[in-house]
């Protein structure tokens, strides 16, 4: 009683001493206007006095608001800002008004509080013709990394990194979740798993709870190994290996939670590897796998993988490490998602097989310069923060694998580096797990340097489509080989009725008359050409994929280099970058064709040389990127054969018997369906071409 009672003498002194301020707290409130169904919109409010009590309410309870951040006052007078986000789920009708309504309470030095309202009109969900067909994307909200791929009782799980109805990775970060039975056709689930205190429909102004399930794996546990997981689980159970990454400390661990549904939820996560080291700001994306009766971990650290052990995914032995790189900054390179997969190779005569290392190359995005905010919500303006993401325009998002040997500790390399996509838009690869008898990869189809402008909505991001991995020996070289899933069959018989087929047709400067009425969006094509006819230097063929009066479309370009060697390219134009005002076709954002056919220092160009004639390849000091065959040997040794996806939005081409892949995003307009070939500098001959068209709109 005497504490309130001196208190309340006290606060009377300062009244009459600091009389409160007769404005009101709020300033501005910068947001409103119209947001999507399953978007968000982010609201910022700026005044004086609000760091302290906030309240926000909504007039419709569907509507979910949460506080990001607040940022602004210690002592003394200042100005503060208060970030905001707010859902609207699918369900809310469209062309309904709502109110929102900010109230900051009064401070006994700085203001009188104040309220201030902002109303937002809810427009219907956009039908985008990008949208692709046959290719994961969610419905609504931000998507990049795949995680936990598992197949469970016939259905292949697909978690990935999501920011639930928002398009930008700026928020909290959630597993989402989808599954299906043939990998091509996805069916949305409930976000797996996510930080209860920060699920977007709650709210808490506790930023020191704040986390998130950043990637990770997920393993099929049974019989008694499954009764000592963290659920229930009679028989099976998914189990999750995640990091748990808490920024407000800079701390990266690895967690378990555990699954009793068939992989459809998991329970609360318990701490199974913690980070005991400061020296490693990079400690992430575990990989679990078993070997031999036990488990092992294969995990990023820095420049560098580790390997740990366990026999009940619950406590872990360090095995060995391995780097990757010589040094490492703060800006690049850093490994993110291994994996070690192992493989027989098939045309060995015995029962030969080796293991495959894949990890993706990290880098400080240049996106945190061009305005991207920093974990309080505030722009990023340090002028030496900015000047050294710059430096990180020299890097670009690339996957790679090695091939070696695991002897159950350490993995030994037996490989240069290669490519596992020469292509911009593959990162974050990972493979299922218990798939006996195949090996399926997939990654996230986007790239670090422009992801957060891509114009898609209200979406961002895609899956790249699943790929069967093989091992072939190639006069002492071991390559990994890449193949669209073999569910894709589905899909050529659902369009046979509408199939275009070419035979023994010559090519010229004209694109044959059999494809000037094919019109598709969405399709899949295998083609083999005779190259023999274009002997000349540089002699081209060019193949326009979803091109019409306004674009050429992303262009596959294959270019004679000398006499048995050979360039694959891909490029897209500005107009396939988002339009002409989108940031997209800026030069420093790498998007548009300069970044596919320039060579960048330090990253690895779309047209890396990839060699026809090549016997022994030899990897690039530089860009540690082998030279490819991609010419298949026939009778005369000039066929080259290519296996092309198209998606609505994105682009993968497939050669070399599976040893390259090159894959991009583009963004042509609606009326843009067709497909044009032709050659320069001489004539090739079409020994075969079928399209499947999986639609017409």
């Amino acid at each position: 009683m005497k504490v309130r009672i001196v208190s309340m003498l006290y606060a009377t002194a300062a009244l009459l001493i600091f009389p409160a301020p007769a404005r009101s707290a709020i300033e501005k409130v910068v947001g409103g206007g119209s947001v999507h169904q399953g978007e968000t919109r982010r609201i910022t409010v700026i005044g004086d006095g609000i760091d302290f009590a906030t309240s926000i309410a909504s007039s419709d309870a569907r509507i979910g608001v949460r506080l990001l951040s607040k940022k602004g006052l210690a002592q003394g007078r200042a100005k503060g800002q208060v970030l905001l986000e707010v859902a609207v789920p699918l369900d809310v009708p469209k062309n309904q008004d709502f109110n929102l309504t900010v109230k900051i309470a009064p401070n006994l030095y700085y203001s009188k509080g104040g309220s201030e309202t902002v109303r937002l009109n809810v427009q219907a969900y956009p039908n985008s013709s990008w949208k692709p067909l046959f290719h994961f994307a969610p419905s609504w909200g931000w998507m990049n990394d795949p995680n936990g791929l598992v197949y469970v009782n016939g259905k292949y799980h697909l978690y990935y990194q999501a920011v639930p109805f928002s398009r930008d990775n700026g928020g909290q970060l959630n597993w989402g979740h989808a599954v299906s039975t043939d990998l091509v056709h996805w069916s949305g689930r409930r976000d797996a798993m996510f930080n209860p205190p920060m699920d977007l429909l709650g709210s808490s102004d506790d930023q020191n709870q704040v986390w998130s399930p950043f990637s990770g794996s997920a393993v099929v546990v049974s019989g008694e190994a499954a009764k000592q997981l963290p659920c229930v689980c009679s028989n099976l159970c998914v189990a999750s290996i995640f990091t748990k990454n808490t920024p407000i400390v800079t701390l990266q661990d690895q967690w378990l939670a555990a699954s009793c549904d068939g992989g459809e939820s998991f329970k609360a996560p318990e701490s199974v590897l913690p980070n005991l080291s400061s020296a490693k700001p990079d400690f992430r994306d575990p990989k679990v796998f078993p070997y031999k009766g036990r488990w092992v971990m294969i995990l990023a650290v820095g420049d560098k993988i580790e390997l740990y052990e366990s026999a009940n995914l619950k406590q872990w032995n360090f095995l060995s490490s391995l780097p990757l790189y010589s040094s490492l900054t703060t800006l690049g390179p850093f490994v993110e998602t291994p994996d070690l997969i192992e493989l027989p190779v098939s045309n060995s005569k015995t029962s030969e097989t080796k293991w495959v290392l894949t990890y993706s190359e990290g880098f400080t995005p240049p996106v945190a310069c061009q305005g991207f905010r920093d974990s309080t919500g505030m722009p990023l303006t340090a002028p030496a923060l900015k000047k050294q993401c710059e430096r990180s325009r020299n890097f670009t998002s690339r996957s790679l694998y090695i091939i070696g040997q695991f002897d159950g500790k350490q993995f030994k390399q037996e490989s240069q580096p290669r490519l596992l996509d020469f292509g911009s838009d593959f990162y974050a690869p990972q493979t299922w797990s218990n798939t006996p008898g195949r090996r399926i990869l997939a990654a996230w189809q986007d790239n670090w340097h422009y992801a957060h402008q891509v114009p898609t909505t209200p979406w961002r991001g895609q899956l790249s489509i699943p790929r069967d991995l093989g091992l072939i020996r190639d006069n002492g070289s071991y390559w990994l080989t890449q193949t669209p899933v073999q569910e894709l069959t589905v899909l050529r018989n659902s369009a046979l009725g509408r199939v275009t087929r070419l035979q023994d047709k010559p090519l010229t400067n004209k694109t044959p008359d059999e494809l000037k009425n094919f019109r598709s969006t969405a399709f899949d094509a295998d083609l083999a050409i005779d190259v023999a006819g274009l002997p000349k230097v540089n002699s081209q063929i060019k193949i326009q994929l979803r091109a019409g009066n306004t674009a050429q479309g992303m262009v596959l370009t294959w270019r004679r280099t000398g006499a048995d060697k050979g360039e694959l390219s891909l490029t897209r134009s500005a107009s396939e970058a988002g339009g002409s005002t989108s940031e997209l076709t800026q030069p420093e954002s790498g998007f548009i064709g300069q970044w596919l056919s320039t060579s960048v220092p330090l990253a690895a160009p779309i047209n890396q040389r990839l060699m026809s004639g090549s016997k022994n390849a030899q990897p690039s000091t530089r860009s540690q990127i082998a030279q490819v065959p991609i010419v298949v040997s026939s009778t005369n040794n000039s066929i080259l054969k290519l296996r092309i996806l198209v998606d609505r939005s994105s682009v993968e081409v497939f050669a070399g018997d599976g040893r390259i892949v090159l894959s991009g995003l583009f963004f042509p307009d609606a009326s843009n369906k067709q497909f044009r070939m032709y050659t320069t500098g001489g004539n090739a001959k079409i020994v075969s071409l079928t399209i499947y068209p999986f639609n017409n709109d």
